[in-house]
Formats: C-alpha cells, sequence, structure tokens
C-alpha cells in the first residue's frame, strides 16, 4: 500500500436483507484496518436502508452507521431516488445526507467505486 491511504465509495444499489449487512462489514475492516478513506452512497432500493426506523430494526447496521458517521464516513443516499420514493431528511437517520448529481461526480471521481 502506498503512504497514502486510498479513496474509496461503497457504491450500494440494491437491497436484500440477507446480504445488506455485508458492505458496512467490508467497510468497517477497510477503515480500521487499511486506514482507508471512506464515503457510502446509497441509490434505488438500498435507501431504503437509511431509513430511522429501518435502522432501529436492524442493529447490526445501524451500529456500523454510528461507527462510521462517528469517524466522520459521509453517507448520502441518491437525491433522485429519495424523490421518487418520497423520502426527507427527516425519514432519514440523524447524520445521512441526500446527495445530488455534483456529489455523486464527485464521489465518483475522486474515489474508486465499490459496487454492492
Amino acid at each position: 500500500m502506498s503512504e497514502s491511504p486510498g479513496k474509496y465509495v461503497f457504491v450500494l444499489q440494491h437491497h436484500n436483507p440477507q446480504f445488506d449487512p455485508m458492505p458496512f462489514s467490508i467497510a468497517r475492516t477497510w477503515l480500521d484496518e487499511k486506514g482507508l478513506d471512506l464515503a457510502f452512497y446509497l441509490m434505488y432500493d438500498s435507501i431504503q436502508l437509511m431509513r430511522r426506523e429501518a435502522l432501529e430494526q436492524n442493529p447490526e447496521i445501524k451500529d456500523a452507521v454510528d461507527y462510521f458517521l462517528s469517524k466522520g464516513v459521509p453517507i448520502y443516499v441518491c437525491g433522485f431516488c429519495s424523490r421518487a420514493c418520497s423520502l426527507t431528511l427527516q425519514h432519514l437517520y440523524p447524520g445521512v445526507a441526500i446527495g445530488n448529481r455534483n456529489i455523486f461526480f464527485s464521489l465518483m471521481t475522486e474515489r474508486q467505486p465499490v459496487y454492492y
């Protein structure tokens, strides 16, 4: 690994209760053990994971989200997807932000994407 840690964005595209915790677990390992610079961008139906009530019902993912937010890891949900699902900041877990095309462009050009 080079002297400066790599920069990655975890792009979550689909919601599957059986596998939803996987990218959060992998990202935590990358953050803690590799010191990588991470961000999250959730799209399509995966944005439902960041609803307040959804996280309250899934303590494993909630703990991971709390941990990432405490470490300054940005977590965005797609703005277009949020509008399509009628989700606003009031529906989302505190600390999760609504992204837009400029944020998405910055994340995708400044970081290496990891798709889930």
